[in-house]
């Protein structure tokens, strides 16, 4: 039998791991009341003072109900309280000193302090669980609502959510161990709070760990939702405008509403100003406004003139007003589109940059679905338009007018103050089953019909009403089971009165005048069709479809002379034409390993002949030329993310090619894209080679350029080189462009992932939930 100490001593380990555990029991019974649980390796407790140590693999957890605590928030000198339940809480360590009592903690090596709002590393920790005050070292802190880094040598916890900082930096990327973030804000002292503002002095933006701006102070809101003030500034360099810096000031007007400011300018040009209105009350209620304004110093000379077009800019204060709005007023959706500018050449000259024409355009076309005129249109239309629409039948209203910047004495533009059409399609009668006959055929005749009514106003020419109803009857006519034939009558009454605005008089006094015609067309067209079958994966079956079609309309000459040009004359038509549409598609199995039918390739031939050009008179040496061009359209698709189009017409008469155009563009699996266009037209004296390429290089970098070259004029009149850089966190925008007058400009763009955010400045309307507003980040490449 063993000895009795010999025993002892083989169950020394089980006795000292039992009364671990009932230490830790004990520990947790004593603090039933309490809303912490702990447990470590070891666990004592101490009665005087009151106090539980904790040591190795310490876990102190806060469960959901846990009590509230009072928040404290001044505001403009007000002080206010907020009482909130206590969130859970997880805090770590290798050491922690835990006073129930008090309810304060102290927590020494590998510190992690964890909840919904907050992920907090620190070397030592001694903070106030009541009312969350106390002290960290060597500090490191997570947003995770926010994706938001901050970090100090010495870090003061002023209450939930809010500090004060020594010696630290805040970031967006995530800091890799031992390593400087790409970009951070560093400060010697700051001071932030969750839902206010942060205050650094001594604050400077650090590329990697090198300092490369300073400022003696910075501010920046804390605040979820969006706050006035600065963005990120814009640089530029020019052959005409020298360097330039454009400052943008965002302000906060409502949650649907902001503002933008815009100050800056360049070095041999003048100041710049700008500013940008928005607001989003409903889906299809929006509005955006913005104007652009620079006092321009330089002036053309015979040495520098812009285009080398023989026209000298001299207009010293140039702008851009443009807006949209989209209104739903229930029964009605109404639109507004303004463009003026106060020089033929503004938008061509100032085409990029924040607040130029091409990122203008973009933003109206992601906000509205439409964008502007070309920036090589000198004449700008402005409209504000109604519309309700019906099954099959719509109405519209529309005012529109003309902005011409041209100074042209001889430029007069029709203004329409306003315009209403009515439109609609019906069946002639209801169908029913088992119709025969004539009941049959009118079920499948259809009215079409479009009622116009106009007031046109012209600057020293003739304008005035006019009233156009044009009902037509589309009926299918069946001659045989292996045609599809469709023939139409229509009618067109037109009423005008003369408003004579013109110096010379032409003496329609107040009369009322009237024109009715009418026209009618014929076409038929049928279908062969025919499946091929391969053995290539990719290429199982093609299906060759051939639709041939004729048609032929009429309408009658007549006796049109002295009308005004608004009322618009009608052309006399006595034609034929014919069609040839071949259509292949192709069935395989796509790169993504689903099979599926794509279109392979498409070829459409056309041509008209034209009767009243066959009779008419000729006289000494004219000739008839009833035959048009024969058009020529061919697409085709040979592989996947390849496509290529041909359009080309053929002069019958001599002349050879009038017109082609050849496009080709490549898509990779990677998104890389290549495209090259060449359009030539005969009658218009166009002569032009266009370009493009975009490469990713890698995941973070991608270069893309465009080129269009005139060979008409033997000029580039546009290119572009874009690198940008996109790793995670932050990106590098570099832009070089040329204008048709050897100009160029350079423009650097660094963009710090969500700095807005930081900021607080830079969130845009973007859409709307069933809760309210949404907003989205500022455009990326601001």
């Amino acid at each position: 039998m063993k000895s009795m100490p010999a025993l002892l001593l083989r169950a020394m380990p089980f006795l000292m791991a039992f009364f671990l555990v009932c230490q830790a029991a004990f520990a947790a019974g004593l603090s039933s009341d309490s809303p912490w649980e702990i447990t470590a390796d070891k666990i004592s407790r101490f009665d005087d003072p009151s106090s539980i140590i904790a040591e190795g693999n310490v876990v102190l957890v806060r469960n959901q109900d846990s009590g509230t605590i009072t928040i404290k928030t001044e505001k403009d000198g007000v002080v206010t309280e907020e009482v909130r339940p206590k969130k859970p809480l997880t805090i770590t360590g290798d050491w922690i000193r835990l006073d129930p009592v008090l309810n304060v903690v102290k927590v020494r090596g590998n510190a992690i302090l964890d909840s919904d709002d907050e992920h907090i590393t620190a070397d030592l920790a001694n903070l106030s669980l009541d009312d969350n005050i106390g002290t960290l070292e060597n500090t490191t802190i997570y947003f995770p609502q926010r994706n938001l880094f901050l970090a100090g040598e010495r870090v003061q916890k002023t209450g939930d959510l809010t500090y004060h900082l020594e010696d630290g930096w805040v970031t967006k990327c995530d800091p890799e161990d031992g390593k400087a973030p790409p970009w951070s804000f560093g400060w010697t002292t700051g001071d932030i709070t969750y839902e206010g503002f942060a205050h650094f002095i001594n604050a400077t933006l650090r590329v990697k760990d090198v300092p490369v701006l300073y400022s003696p102070y910075f501010a920046f809101s804390t605040n979820r939702k969006r706050k006035t003030g600065l963005l990120l500034p814009e640089w530029s360099h020019g052959g005409r405008d020298g360097p330039g810096l454009l400052v943008p000031l965002f302000v906060n007007l409502s949650p649907s509403s902001d503002l933008t400011f815009y100050a800056g300018g360049y070095s041999e040009r003048g100041v710049v100003t700008g500013t940008e209105f928005r607001y989003v009350h409903a889906e299809n209620s929006k509005a955006t406004f913005a104007m652009n304004y620079l006092k321009d110093s330089l002036k053309d000379t015979a040495e520098d003139e812009y285009m080398s077009d023989g026209i000298y800019r001299t207009e010293e204060n140039r702008w851009w007003l443009r807006g949209k709005i989209d209104h739903d007023f229930g029964f009605m959706l109404g639109k507004l589109d303004l463009d003026l500018v106060s020089d033929r050449d503004y938008l061509q000259e100032f085409s990029d940059g924040m607040i130029g024409f091409e990122e203008s355009d973009r933003q109206f076309n992601k906000t509205f679905g439409r964008g502007f005129e070309s920036e090589t249109t000198y004449v700008r239309t402005n409209t504000a338009q109604l519309n309700r629409t019906w099954t099959d039948i719509s109405l519209n209203g529309e005012v529109r007018l003309i902005n011409d910047p041209t100074d042209m004495p001889s430029t007069y533009h029709r203004w329409t103050l306003p315009k209403v059409d009515f439109a609609g399609r019906l069946p002639v009668l209801k169908k029913q089953l088992g119709s025969t006959g004539v009941r049959e055929f009118l079920e499948d005749t259809d009215l079409t019909w479009g009622s116009t009514y106009a007031y046109y106003w012209q600057e020293n020419a003739l304008g005035g009403h006019i009233i156009d109803m044009t009902p037509r009857l589309s009926a299918p006519i069946r001659l045989t089971p292996y045609l599809e034939t469709t023939a139409s009558i229509g009618l067109q009454e037109t009423f005008y009165k003369v408003d004579d605005n013109s110096a010379v008089k032409a003496g329609y006094d107040n009369n009322i005048f009237s024109r009715n015609m009418y026209n009618f067309g014929i076409s038929t067209s049928t279908i062969f069709m025919r499946d091929f079958f391969f053995n290539s994966p990719s290429f199982r079956r093609l299906t060759h479809m051939i639709r041939p079609s004729v048609s032929y309309s009429y309408t009658p000459t007549k006796y049109q002379e002295g009308m005004p040009d608004y009322v618009g004359k009608v052309s006399a038509v006595n034609s034929v034409g014919y069609g040839l549409s071949n259509d292949f598609d192709v069935l395989g199995i796509l790169t993504d390993g689903n099979v599926a039918t794509r279109k392979f390739g498409h070829l459409y031939i056309s041509q008209a002949y034209n009767i009243l050009e066959a009779r008419k008179d000729i006289y000494g040496s004219e000739s008839r030329e009833p035959f048009s061009d024969v058009s020529f359209e061919t697409v085709v698709d040979p592989i996947e993310r390849l496509a290529m189009v041909y359009k080309t017409a053929w002069s019958v008469y001599g002349r050879g090619v009038t017109y082609y155009q050849v496009t080709s563009q490549y898509t990779t699996e990677r998104a890389d894209s290549f495209a090259i266009e060449y359009r030539y037209e005969t009658y218009q004296a166009v002569n032009q080679l266009n370009m493009s390429a975009q490469l990713n290089i890698t995941k973070q970098l991608q270069v893309s350029g465009r080129m269009a070259h005139s060979l008409y004029a033997d000029r580039i009149s546009d290119a572009s080189l874009t690198v940008f850089y996109d790793p995670d966190c932050w990106s590098l925008e570099f832009l070089a462009t040329t204008t048709p007058d050897d100009d160029y400009r350079f423009q650097l763009v660094v963009t710090f992932e969500d700095v807005g955010k930081i900021l607080g400045i830079n969130q845009t309307l973007y859409n709307l939930d069933s809760g309210g507003s949404t907003f989205n980040k500022h455009r990326k490449d601001q």
